[in-house]
């Protein structure tokens, strides 16, 4: 079960910037989820950041739409109950992508089974 959702403003920043966290609709999937956060960070009628429902964390201050290039965090609930159990997708031009740098997975020789979608 999808526990949370962190979006992580990366595509214009020197440095990746942990914007806000997102509690998903457990009836939706993952990408179903992904897709409902991006709409609802978007400046199209006003800051986006006024419409705080599902949210647990939200910027102080207005702040710019999620881009190509961002990130989002998918938290799961982890079996073994440290922490979360993480997949990294990354805002494409179409839809999201499964995102990999070594330091997101902890054994990168399993790299390609993550790619196929093994989670």
């Amino acid at each position: 079960m999808i526990e949370q959702i962190r979006l992580i403003h990366k595509a214009f920043e020197d440095e990746p910037n942990h914007i806000a966290t997102y509690v998903p609709s457990p009836l939706l999937s993952a990408i179903e989820n992904l897709e409902d956060l991006f709409k609802r960070t978007q400046n199209l009628d006003g800051s986006w950041i006024k419409f705080k429902q599902n949210f647990s964390m939200m910027p102080a201050v207005d702040t710019r739409s999620t881009s190509v290039g961002d990130l989002m965090v998918v938290c799961y609930e982890n079996p073994n109950g440290n922490g979360f159990k993480e997949v990294w997708y990354q805002v494409a031009n179409v839809g999201f992508e499964k995102y990999f740098e070594t330091q997101h997975i902890a054994n990168d020789h399993l790299k390609e089974k993550y790619k196929k979608g093994g989670t």
